[in-house]
């Protein structure tokens, strides 16, 4: 009988996990990123910028995004050295920081790679200027593209996600092109294409942002309602989407969030703006934001959300202090705080299989009339309302 012997490099193991471990300290993302918005699911970009799931990273793609940004450093500098060609990579205003644009508030961001002017296929025109560094196959993919239907229309053919990047990094610059070079890992192959400003497509993006930030209370769809499916498999809200996991217990995913002015996030429980370094830590009022939990919601109460389970039984999701004012015909509730039901519950359905504690049983059958917050009267509003309302301040 064959014995397969694994050979493990130890050394290499602990460069690995050394490397995860550094990539672990990043600050995570307080916006939604403009090299995000071509994401065809908009239900990941909802739970994305609410940062509902850590995001793990593997080794392999870990080392593939530095190798990017290795190669991009390595291209820029081959450009700067003709001598007819311009490139700024950094903000003048900020030097040693990349050029960033945002809008909506200051919740729709990104940064360039650069701006470029002087390139011998349009040498009088300013560019934006990105790099990517693709593995062979869709290096490959793209010269074919290009081959085939000429460089302007290839990046759209070739990435969806990296022309809406692209379009809306000309919409922010009010440039009117787009000069982008792609090489293979290490650099040893590389192409470039040129892409052409659309401004309908631009507004489209800023209208899906909008809904993205603002619309709190709106779940959009998802690609699908099959977990199975390429698109659902690897992405990082598989189990929240599909398997109603409780997200993470933050101010992001937390009903009483609102984005406003400067790209900050005000506390209506607390009445002041968040520190952006609290922003994903846990605290005791928090609620889940309604859109989060997958099951009908009936009632928002001042310390509580009160949801009807498929069994018929009552979830309401509380604050620490918190207890649901419900109404007689609410026989059976579950009563949990946000920790409580990501911690030990952890998925929805595990609500459904449980026994319902009678509320009687939980306050010795009285309750005190609280006050009732009207968040259910509560519109929503999008950046244009919004804008009107803060600058009516």
């Amino acid at each position: 009988m064959d014995l397969k012997i694994q050979i493990y490099d130890r050394t290499l193991a602990k460069i690995n996990a050394k490397i995860l471990a550094d990539k672990k300290l990043e600050a995570p993302r307080h916006y939604l990123g403009m090299s995000q918005i071509g994401e065809e699911c908009e239900r990941k970009l909802f739970y994305s910028f609410r940062c509902c799931e850590i995001d793990e990273q593997n080794i392999i793609g870990t080392k593939a995004a530095n190798d990017g940004h290795r190669q991009e450093l390595e291209m820029a500098k081959h450009l700067q050295s003709l001598p007819f060609i311009e490139l700024y990579t950094e903000d003048s205003v900020t030097p040693g920081e990349q050029i960033g644009y945002e809008l909506l508030l200051g919740h729709f961001r990104g940064h360039l790679d650069g701006i470029i002017r002087g390139i011998v296929e349009a040498p009088k025109t300013w560019h934006v200027w990105e790099h990517k560094s693709k593995d062979k196959s869709m290096f490959n993919k793209l010269k074919k593209i290009r081959q085939e239907n000429g460089e302007k229309l290839s990046l759209k053919m070739w990435n969806i996600i990296y022309y809406a990047q692209a379009i809306i990094y000309m919409h922010s610059s009010k440039l009117s092109r787009h000069y982008m070079t792609v090489s293979t890992p290490g650099g040893r192959d590389a192409i470039s294409i040129r892409t052409d400003y659309n401004q309908k497509y631009a507004e489209m993006l800023i209208d899906k942002a909008q809904r993205i930030i603002f619309e709190n209370n709106y779940l959009p769809p998802g690609t699908s309602d099959k977990k199975e499916v390429f698109a659902c498999k690897f992405c990082p809200y598989i189990d929240i989407c599909h398997d109603k996991q409780f997200p993470l217990v933050h101010c992001k995913t937390c009903r009483y969030r609102e984005p406003v002015k400067n790209g900050e996030n005000f506390c209506h429980f607390k009445k002041e703006d968040i520190d952006k370094k609290y922003l994903h830590m846990r605290c005791n009022n928090h609620i889940y934001n309604p859109a989060l939990i997958q099951a009908k919601l009936v009632d928002q109460q001042l310390d509580c959300c009160v949801y009807q389970l498929e069994n018929k039984t009552y979830l309401a999701n509380c604050s620490l202090s918190g207890l649901p004012e419900m109404n007689e015909e609410h026989k059976d509730v579950l009563i949990y705080t946000s920790t409580e039901l990501r911690d030990n519950i952890q998925f929805l359905p595990n609500l459904e299989a449980k026994k319902a504690i009678e509320v009687c049983q939980a306050v010795s059958g009285t309750f005190e009339n609280s006050e009732k917050k009207a968040w259910d009267k509560r519109e929503d509003f999008g950046a244009d309302s919004l804008i009107k309302t803060l600058e009516g301040e």
